[in-house]
């Protein structure tokens, strides 16, 4: 855990050092992220702990009331095959998430190896059965669309893919390959933090041209709280309150700011999550890829910490040992630094006394 030697350009460098380097932060850029990222985690995270009371406060009201949840999305939460679901995921990943902020802390990994190792499992198994739960009720999450759908089934089996190959790397020893797919498995997580921020965006602003949504009629009519209402504002659900068809669905004006009704803030916001998805997983793809890119130094360090411990253990071909480039691609072959090179020759090689 390498702490600056250089001295501080100024006095405000002096006075952040001693916040971040008892923490094992060694460079003020790694601890700002840490903390800026890691802080809105934990944050959302500790904000929503409220939501595990599911009837006292994430459905505790009637849609037009103040619910922790989104207009309209109680209407299938409060349905016992989905609250199973939507109970499973928070009471998982809001600890996952919290706990995963503390793996990223040096002085963590470095001084409580065993709490690292232990904290790292736990957080694995709570974040793979919270995407299983956010499977079982993407169908129906913000309307259910296909666009809701492939976002959540997507970024599901690629967080899960990356907390996968962190863990094999990690058992391989391959250091680096661990840290990047654990940065690249917790930055996407993040997203579902930027897409409320562009959901908020998008609903928010002004539409050019009125659009519409499509809205089942007994989610409307439970949105409404009236049967006379509904009809009178969607007189083709009359079918499904005759019963001719109880799959009936209406088109809503969407509108958030400038809202009619309880219905037009669901269509509204219907339309929109999905595409806040997609946008802000591109967003959370692109900034993980660009920090490990601006990183190859501390790659370089755990690539070489990596050979001396899979030297160690015995490991075939050290320092490609785990699922490294260039023993799966074509990458050219990595070779330690020479001082390295040379303890690994005298090590493997036979005694000649």
């Amino acid at each position: 855990m390498a702490v600056s030697n250089r001295p501080p350009r100024n006095s405000f460098v002096t006075f952040a050092r001693k916040i971040y380097n008892p923490i094992g932060f060694s460079k003020g850029y790694n601890f700002v992220l840490w903390f800026i990222f890691g802080g809105a985690l934990v944050g959302f995270s500790l904000a929503r702990l409220q939501y595990l009371d599911f009837y006292g406060v994430f459905c505790s009201s009637h849609p037009s009331g103040s619910s922790g949840a989104a207009p309209g999305e109680c209407f299938y939460w409060l349905q016992t095959r989905y609250t199973v679901g939507i109970i499973l995921h928070l009471a998982c990943i809001l600890p996952a998430a919290l706990l995963a902020v503390v793996q990223f802390v040096p002085t963590v990994r470095y001084k409580a190896m065993m709490f690292h190792r232990i904290n790292g499992y736990v957080v694995i198994t709570l974040a793979i059965v919270s995407t299983g739960a956010a499977f079982s009720i993407a169908e129906i999450s913000f309307g259910g669309g296909l666009d809701i759908r492939t976002a959540v089934g997507a970024l599901g089996i690629a967080f899960i893919g990356a907390l996968v190959m962190a863990y094999v790397n990690v058992k391989r020893l391959q250091i680096e390959q661990h840290r990047a797919w654990m940065i690249r498995a917790w930055v996407w997580a993040g997203c579902i933090i930027t897409t409320r921020i562009i959901f908020i965006i998008a609903v928010s602003v002004p539409k050019a041209t009125t659009l519409y949504y499509a809205l089942p009629c007994d989610k409307l009519n439970w949105l409404l709280g009236d049967q006379s209402r509904t009809l009178s504002l969607y007189p083709e659900c009359q079918s499904f309150f005759s019963g001719e068809n109880p799959s009936q669905h209406a088109s809503v004006r969407q509108s958030f700011t400038n809202a009619h009704s309880v219905a037009e803030v669901t269509a509204a916001m219907n339309a929109s999550f999905g595409m806040a998805i997609w946008l802000a997983w591109l967003i959370h793809i692109f900034g993980a890829e660009l920090y490990l890119h601006l990183t190859p130094v501390e790659a370089e360090r755990l690539r070489r910490v990596s050979y001396q411990r899979q030297l160690e253990a015995g490991m075939r071909q050290p320092g490609s040992a785990g699922l490294t480039a260039d023993r799966l691609g074509d990458s050219e072959k990595w070779m330690p630094p020479a001082p390295i090179a040379i303890e690994r020759k005298s090590s493997s090689s036979p005694s000649t006394s």
